[in-house]
């Protein structure tokens, strides 16, 4: 399997050590849905804090709490668990007092909640990746004279990969086994989009880091589908994409046409991505009496704060 160069070893390289998610309140994110709501339809949305939770946890929980079908739920983005983050919930129900007991943190036993921030009414429910950006607000630690030297060179563009968290534990060896070799025959549900996701950001991950190592990531090309450099998310349906580009991207996936024919199969149509991208509004400060670096920016949906920061910091995640 080809390396990524982004998920390749650090071990040799000059990056300093950046500790990240120390404790929750190091790693915080507000998601922006960029369009007013009616105020009015039978999908009511619940802007929640969560902390510790992550976001199908807190969809369980709804569906628990007000004894809902999981179809009921909508979000726009998967947010992590480890840390403290603003998102967007809807849920199909007449009832507009559905979020009174979380006025108050439901608190748990290891420190994580949920409370309500804002509630009002929507015409549709909540669909992934509805949302327009995500802004962050992230404390890294180590030894802050370094981190300072190149933390300015993160407010640039930065090659768009799936981060690790994408694929979690086996699941790309799974969606090979389900779409290769038909193990087993029938997925459903969450676990089959799961199954496809993975799949497609494995394929994406190889276009771009063929385009990376042509030097060719940042800049257009001829057979380029968009007016940006952009890489194919693999499905069924012919490409997009011709002359150059198309070679590129056919070299990049040239070993897993297995994956590519299962994806195709599955009946998923093919989609784009961009190959880059620019982090909006970044600033960075050091509280004073506080051994940290604060940075904030925003990003849009998709794009992984970890996978930014890997570009000039070795991460250490001490949340694991």
């Amino acid at each position: 399997m080809r390396v990524i160069p982004n998920e390749a070893s650090a071990a040799a390289d000059s990056r300093p050590l950046a500790a990240i998610k120390s404790q929750p309140e190091d790693w915080r994110v507000h998601e922006h849905l960029g369009r007013p709501l009616a105020g009015h339809g039978e999908h009511r949305y619940l802007y929640l804090e969560k902390r510790n939770l992550n976001t199908m946890a807190v969809a369980a929980e709804l569906i628990k709490r007000y004894g809902v079908r999981p179809q009921d739920i909508g979000y726009a983005g998967l947010k992590d668990k480890h840390g403290i983050t603003r998102q967007w919930f809807s849920i199909t129900t007449p009832n507009d007092s559905i979020d009174e007991d979380l006025r108050s943190p439901v608190l748990g036993a290891s420190g994580e909640y949920i409370t309500c921030l804002h509630a009002t009414r929507h015409t549709h429910k909540l669909r992934r990746g509805s949302h327009v950006r995500n802004d962050f607000v992230i404390n890294l630690r180590g030894d802050i004279p370094r981190l300072v030297e190149t933390v300015g060179q993160l407010a640039e563009p930065f090659a768009n990969y799936f981060g690790p968290q994408r694929f979690g534990g086996n699941n790309l060896a799974a969606a090979r086994r389900w779409l290769i070799e038909r193990k087993p025959r029938r997925v459903t549900g969450s676990r089959r989009g799961l199954y496809l996701s993975v799949a497609r950001s494995h394929l994406f991950n190889l276009i771009l880091a063929e385009r990376e190592r042509e030097g060719l990531w940042q800049c257009c090309m001829p057979g380029d589908a968009l007016d940006e450099p952009a890489g194919s998310l693999w499905g069924r349906g012919r490409s997009p994409f011709s002359d150059r580009a198309l070679a590129i991207e056919n070299a990049a996936v040239a070993d897993e046409q297995a994956l590519c024919h299962g994806l195709e199969m599955a009946g998923v149509s093919r989609g784009l991505r961009l190959l880059g991208v620019t982090p909006s509004n970044f600033s960075f400060a050091q509280p004073q009496g506080e051994a940290i670096l604060e940075i904030s920016f925003g990003l849009p949906p998709g794009a992984y704060a970890t996978v930014m920061l890997q570009r000039n910091f070795e991460l250490k995640d001490q949340s694991r």
